[in-house]
């Protein structure tokens, strides 16, 4: 299994940043060779603010940089507001600017109602030589028409997650996941007389561990279990997540004896493992085997009931 990356700062993102500084920096310049100083201040502001913004997008937590992207919406609507107050004539292009902005730097649902709630604003600020009736029209259908992308970036994403195997918190099977590759390695087994071993493994620290240090520290174990388990075991063989801290060890082709081995190994190798906050990564772990001509739902309730059984020991 593939290790999972981390989500990083949008390279994208931080370009529109840069590239709204640079604009603001050019209107500030170019107030400046037109000899209108009162309009200077206002966009030599606004783009140390959105260099500042991506620097923060770069750098800082999501919370973090979504005050960058309110910041950045907010900087850009007022130099649109001073500029169309100052122009006598606007050109229908800016119509398509506000939308477009709010879009690019806003989830979908505070972008869309942003858009409506400030279409009176843009359509009485903007001179455009078309009636209100065309203009408004001509707004609703551009918001309409540029909500269709990210709702479906919204809707792939949402059948990506549907359909992804992997467990979001760790390197690991989801349990749905894990009781298909499960069910599919007995009936394997089964048909071609081979063995077949999954260790049930209960990690007592985790819930400690989220209790007392927080999120964090129960992710970064979760992390590390994973990558113990993939280090320890086959590149065929399969980790998942049954539940909570339940992890099932699905070992193709291997009996009671490699199966202890394999046990005996990654319990060495969790020992090894030293968190600063909780010390060595500690682990309960049992083997179980299918008996011959068990069927798949006797097979996982025996597995459940061996889980529990870990969990009650340890409490």
């Amino acid at each position: 299994m593939m290790p999972r990356l981390e989500p990083s700062p949008s390279r994208l993102l931080v370009l529109v940043y840069l590239l709204t500084a640079l604009f603001a920096g050019a209107q500030a310049s170019w107030h400046y060779l037109m000899g209108h100083y009162d309009y200077i201040l206002l966009p030599s502001i606004g783009a140390l603010l959105l260099l500042g913004s991506a620097a923060v997008v770069c750098l800082a937590n999501h919370r973090a940089q979504r005050m960058a992207s309110y910041m950045l919406i907010s900087t850009g609507y007022l130099l649109l507001t001073v500029e169309l107050i100052r122009l006598d004539q606007v050109a229908d292009l800016w119509l398509g600017l506000p939308p477009v902005l709010a879009l690019l730097l806003l989830p979908l649902g505070p972008a869309l109602m942003l858009n409506l709630l400030l279409a009176p604003l843009w359509l009485l600020l903007m001179d455009i030589e078309m009636s209100l009736r065309q203009a408004t029209l001509s707004y609703l259908t551009l918001v309409a028409l540029c909500t269709l992308a990210p709702w479906e970036q919204l809707r792939h994403h949402a059948l990506l997650r549907a359909t992804d195997p992997n467990d979001p918190q760790c390197e690991a099977l989801t349990a749905s996941a894990l009781e298909e590759t499960l069910q599919s390695e007995l009936a394997r087994a089964q048909a071609l007389e081979r063995r077949l071993s999954v260790l049930v493994i209960y990690l007592p620290q985790l819930d400690m561990a989220g209790e007392q240090f927080g999120l964090r520290l129960y992710r970064h174990m979760l992390q590390r279990f994973c990558q113990v388990a993939h280090h320890t075991c086959r590149s065929h063989d399969s980790l998942g997540r049954a539940e909570g801290n339940l992890f099932w060890l699905v070992l193709p082709d291997t009996g009671d004896n490699g199966a202890l081995m394999v046990r005996n190994r990654l319990l060495a190798a969790l020992e090894r493992c030293v968190l600063a906050e909780t010390g060595p990564l500690t682990a309960r772990i049992a083997v179980c085997t299918p008996q011959p001509g068990e069927r798949w739902l006797a097979f996982e309730q025996r597995l459940l009931r061996r889980g529990h059984a870990l969990t009650e020991s340890a409490s």
